[in-house]
């Protein structure tokens, strides 16, 4: 995993040149335009720190990710707001770290987070979940989630690939998934909607929600417009980074802590291992995200469960 952050700050970038600051200036310009970029070391990673991003820094980034093989990448905020640059990410290949895959892999925990919030029991809800193609990790989180609910709906218009699936959880848990690809009918019924891979289309004209039920947008964000329609269009999460990489935070400021998490665990490994390093890390969501940038919190998630874990 390569780390690239965009330091537009003059005395931030130039801080280790002990030189009169008429000279730093100039030699800052320099920088600027002739595409040079400091090399710092996180613990046994690279972050590559860009003073502005131009045609020259992104000829000499395109060079070095060729001659180093690079496949993943970690940016700063202000990268990721940077259409030049996620351009050139595209284009180059590269993977650009954004929270989606983490979000996937959380989805069971944002789902009780938001009954919590709400302070409604889990086991009372009926969900529905949107997805045509099916892999390992959603395969997973349907099977975690079905049994912690009352009604669990996959609407899909592949329903051929759900059959061994449906037939493994009545065998091992007893409960019966309702597969259908008949969208309105299960949707108006479900209080929360985890849509996987479902088009702005799909949304727009094949569903109809209720109107207080909550949309969860795993793969990306999706701006719907529908009548009658008033609950919430969750499109991201923010969650705390885990105790043991606080270094991390320090180290890279200006990096969102969900995405910088992602990237600290982010392999290609089985569900099970992903799984596991979740669990371990304990890592907290912290609240949730809607289209319009409003947080969902839960004022009663991060507190402690007894008297004698405040600290006054």
């Amino acid at each position: 995993m390569i780390y690239i952050k965009l330091e537009e700050d003059m005395d931030k970038f130039m801080s280790h040149f002990n030189v009169p600051r008429s000279l730093k200036k100039l030699m800052f310009k320099a920088k600027c335009r002739n595409g040079k970029f400091a090399l710092e070391k996180v613990d046994d990673m690279e972050c590559l720190i860009v003073p502005e991003i131009n045609d020259r820094m992104l000829k000499k980034l395109k060079i070095l990710a060729d001659i180093r093989c690079w496949k993943n990448i970690c940016v700063s905020n202000r990268l990721l707001e940077n259409p030049d640059f996620l351009t050139f990410a595209s284009t180059s290949s590269l993977k650009v770290m954004d929270g989606r895959w983490l979000f996937k892999n959380i989805i069971d925990q944002v789902v009780e987070f938001i009954a919590e919030t709400k302070h409604e029991k889990l086991e009372n809800k009926e969900i529905s979940i949107l997805c045509n193609k099916l892999d390992d990790t959603m395969i997973e989180k349907i099977k975690e989630l079905c049994v912690k609910v009352k009604v669990c709906n996959i609407l899909t218009s592949q329903m051929k690939q759900f059959q061994k699936m449906e037939q493994e959880i009545y065998r091992n848990h007893g409960v019966i998934l309702n597969i259908s690809s008949n969208y309105k009918k299960a949707l108006l019924k479900s209080s929360m909607i985890i849509n996987f891979d479902f088009s702005k289309k799909d949304l727009e004209k094949k569903c109809m929600f209720a109107k207080d039920s909550i949309l969860i947008n795993v793969k990306e964000d999706v701006a719907i417009s529908k009548k009658y329609w008033e609950g919430k269009n969750i499109t991201f999460f923010e969650m705390d980074l885990p105790e043991k990489y606080e270094e991390f935070k320090e180290q890279l400021k200006g990096f969102d802590s969900s995405i910088l998490y992602e990237s600290l665990i982010y392999k290609n490994t089985n569900y099970r291992n992903i799984k596991k390093e979740l669990a371990e890390d304990d890592a907290k969501i912290l609240c949730l995200l809607d289209v319009n940038g409003e947080k969902m919190k839960n004022l009663e998630a991060n507190l402690p469960k007894t008297l004698d874990k405040i600290v006054i």
